[in-house]
């Protein structure tokens, strides 16, 4: 009763959690908009400032109870549970408690443009936290429920092999009781499958909040399903003990009863709906292995193999319907990572246009501003450029992890290798025309990005359209994260990026002024041609489908 209760008080948690960050949302908004008033008269930034650490404090303590609530509903709710880590990862993936320090150290220094844009930045990432606490599902899970069904595709090919040599075996005159024991043994198997798809049904149904209104399990396994219509007396006896005259009856029995249990078949298209279907293939499966090793028993291999026909038809549909699940998760799977994507490039490209307009000032206000003044504003900038690369850092990571693509991993890469540089370069109080070239790249590159994955994440949205209006087949092999045309157009824009820069470097060697060192060109020529190779080595994979 104890648990009971603690079950009932924690269910609403996250749906509290999640109305906590709405109203930082609403919060940072409300701040962030008397920031940016320009007709009426601001607040003293002082007010503005500790608006801002109550939202900070707030946050901390927000991410505190993710992992305490975690804790306590680890034994009662594990999925509740998971979401919860999920979104406290989240939280410190995104740094949010840091940006909001940060932009309490800006507003209390009178930079309100800054705060303001730091600000916008920070309502995006809530809004992703709040996403993760409403979906209610974390990576992990989607990931986890691919595993098990890959499992249980190894094993259904598993069982349709060996139906098959059995099958084969029989019709080649083989021992009818050397077969009937094979035959039991593959029906144990296949028992054991389904009661494991069943418990997965369950599972996926209860995440989705689904009611088990058809439940396999009422009816009892131990009775084949398919030895006559639920109309028939108890009396009557298959056409495999009567001999051939009773053979055309048996075939409108097994008719009825077919149609009746396809009638009574779920017809939805998501995962619980497949995995019931394939509970009962699996289930009909294992009905006529037990006829067929009945039969075979009984010495009658002519009527057995026409029962072992029907088993392998049925396995061969179980795994039809495994493999569209399959494929349904993993297109759920590519929707997430290019959501996730697009959210932290655009997060990205706002930051990168931020620091681009902080050198173009720097550059043109240089004479205005101390020696010193201009080295702690260019080190500033350095810090920004390092957030931008630890934000790539982490992109790549999720891309590379996925590892059905070869173009946008290539596309990060050499953003990374960029915005590394950059943040070099300022570090050291080099601002010049060179390292604003570098910045003026990394903001076109992204922007080239964001487009491209705008472009995937449409493309992906129309495909499941389309496959849900079409009712379409599983495709052999996983779906990549994009299409081989999607690639190699990033493929194109990263070849054209290349002859950019090369042509960029060659102009810096005829120029008069402001030249790049000689040391710093053959460096940067270098690490260009490495970037070539990576690009023909994209196309080759590519080409070759060694993603695939």
């Amino acid at each position: 009763m104890l648990i009971q209760s603690q079950q009932n008080t924690d269910r609403p948690c996250i749906a509290k959690l999640a109305l906590t960050l709405c109203g930082m949302m609403a919060v940072t908004f409300s701040v962030s908009s008397l920031g940016w008033t320009q007709d009426a008269a601001p607040p003293p930034n002082s007010q503005l400032a500790e608006k801002e650490r109550a939202i900070s404090q707030r946050m901390r303590e927000l991410e505190s109870t993710f992992l305490r609530l975690a804790d306590l509903l680890d034994t009662t709710d594990p999925r509740r549970a998971a979401t919860l880590r999920s979104a406290f990862e989240q939280a410190r993936e995104l740094e949010v408690t840091d940006r909001l320090d940060t932009i309490v150290e800006l507003l209390e220094n009178g930079q309100l443009l800054k705060a303001g844009t730091g600000q916008d930045a920070a309502i995006d990432r809530l809004r992703e936290l709040l996403a993760v606490l409403e979906s209610g599902e974390s990576r992990k899970t989607v990931t986890d429920s691919k595993k098990k069904v890959k499992e249980f595709l190894g094993r259904i090919n598993t069982l349709i092999a060996q139906q098959m040599g059995l099958e084969g075996t029989t019709e080649a005159g083989g021992d009818p009781k050397s077969l009937a024991e094979k035959q039991n043994a593959l029906e144990d198997d296949t028992q054991t499958l389904a009661k494991d798809v069943d418990a997965f049904r369950r599972e996926a149904a209860n995440a989705a909040g689904s009611k088990l209104d058809t439940e396999p399990d009422d009816a009892p396994q131990s009775k084949p399903p398919l030895d006559g219509s639920p109309g028939k007396s108890p009396g009557e006896q298959p056409s495999g003990e009567k001999g051939g005259e009773n053979s055309n009856g048996q075939d409108q029995q097994d008719e009825s009863a077919e149609q009746e249990n396809s009638q009574q078949e779920p017809q939805g298209n998501d995962e619980v709906s497949r995995a019931s279907r394939t509970n009962k293939r699996l289930e009909a499966a294992r009905s006529r292995m037990q006829q067929a090793k009945e039969k075979l028993n009984d010495v009658k291999p002519k009527a057995a193999r026409k029962d072992q026909e029907e088993a392998l038809a049925e396995l061969e549909a179980a795994r039809a319907e495994l493999e569209e699940i399959l494929r349904q998760l993993r297109e759920e799977e590519i929707e997430r990572l290019l959501v996730k994507l697009e959210a932290r490039v655009r997060d990205m490209l706002r930051a990168e246009r931020m620091i681009l307009r902080g050198i173009q000032q720097l550059r043109s206000n240089a004479a205005e501003r101390t020696q010193r003044e201009q080295e702690l504003e260019s080190t500033r900038l350095g810090s920004e450029q390092n957030l931008v690369t630890a934000t790539i850092t982490r992109a790549l990571t999720l891309v590379r992890d996925d590892g059905s693509a070869v173009a946008i991993p290539e596309a990060l890469q050499q953003i990374r290798e960029d915005s590394t540089m950059a943040a070099g370069r300022l570090k050291k109080s080099d601002y010049s025309q060179f390292t604003q070239g570098i910045i003026e790249d990394l903001v076109v590159s992204l922007e080239e990005l964001l487009s491209a994955l705008e472009r995937a994440e449409r493309e992906q949205q129309d495909k499941q359209q389309q496959g849900q209006a079409r009712g379409r087949p599983a495709k052999p092999g996983e779906q990549p994260l994009v299409d081989k045309i999607a690639e190699l157009k990033m493929l194109r824009i990263l070849q054209t990026r290349v002859n950019g820069k090369t042509s960029r470097f060659s102009a810096l060697l005829n120029e008069g002024s402001e030249q790049a060192s000689e040391t710093e060109l053959i460096d940067a020529l270098g690490r260009l041609a490495q970037r070539q190779e990576r690009v023909e080595r994209a196309a080759h994979d590519i080409a070759t489908g060694r993603t695939e």
